[in-house]
């Protein structure tokens, strides 16, 4: 493998993902100083993105399961920037933190449908129990991690899923809950991103498909706590 890669010069993350940019961009000035935690931060793609987008603030990044815990810690020792945390805390331990961070991504473990393209194994791996399996726990993750952010703050919810279960359903999900607000990203023009609305609260999500974009399955939306 390229020594580059492991001298920590470059990250290898998938297209779709690095939309994030795109949203801090628009919400964030990042030269001023933010506390920014990655929930379900492993391996790590998403922990390096946030730690060049704020280089002046803090990046918890945050993995329950501990096998995986390594792979995040070894790719951000790998990285080098000295402003990120790795953390092997379960969502609810935010709890400990209320009205501490401007930004919380989380990223949330799916049932993994984006994926099928690249990866036959996600196929196998599928099934409409793991779909309610996996919305389930993304309810809970994002009820249990939502104390931890500040009036004003941002909540970014993503999957690597089509199931409207996992999408749009979270979105009225978090949209129901008081405070949290909608908000809309503006698209560069023709990247074939579809905008999807959830069908209760009208949320605004966004959707990559592998077949209008250069990158593989992916789903994300923003919400802002008033």
């Amino acid at each position: 493998t390229d020594p580059l890669w492991h001298a920590g010069a470059y990250y290898v993350q998938e297209a779709s993902s690095m939309f994030l940019q795109t949203i801090i961009d628009q919400l964030a000035d990042t030269t001023k100083y933010y506390k920014v935690l990655d929930l379900c931060a492993a391996p790590g793609g998403k922990t390096t993105l946030l730690a060049n987008a704020f280089k002046n603030g803090l990046v918890v990044a945050n993995e329950t399961i501990k096998s995986r815990n390594a792979i995040l810690e070894e790719n951000s020792i790998r990285w080098g920037s000295d402003h990120i945390v790795v953390t092997q805390n379960d969502p609810s331990h935010f709890k400990a933190l209320p009205n501490f961070f401007d930004f919380i991504i989380a990223d949330a473990p799916c049932s993994g449908s984006g994926l099928f393209r690249k990866d036959p194994q996600a196929i196998q791996e599928w099934s409409l129990e793991n779909v309610l399996h996996c919305s389930q726990r993304q309810e809970r993750i994002i009820e249990e991690s939502l104390t931890a952010l500040q009036e004003g703050g941002y909540y970014i919810y993503s999957t690597c899923s089509y199931s409207f279960e996992e999408d749009e359903k979270i979105m009225d999900y978090i949209a129901s809950i008081q405070g949290m607000q909608s908000v809309t990203m503006k698209l560069p023009e023709a990247t074939g991103i579809v905008v999807t609305e959830s069908p209760i609260h009208k949320a605004a999500g966004y959707r990559f498909y592998p077949n209008k974009i250069k990158g593989e399955g992916f789903f994300v939306a923003v919400f802002q706590k008033q």
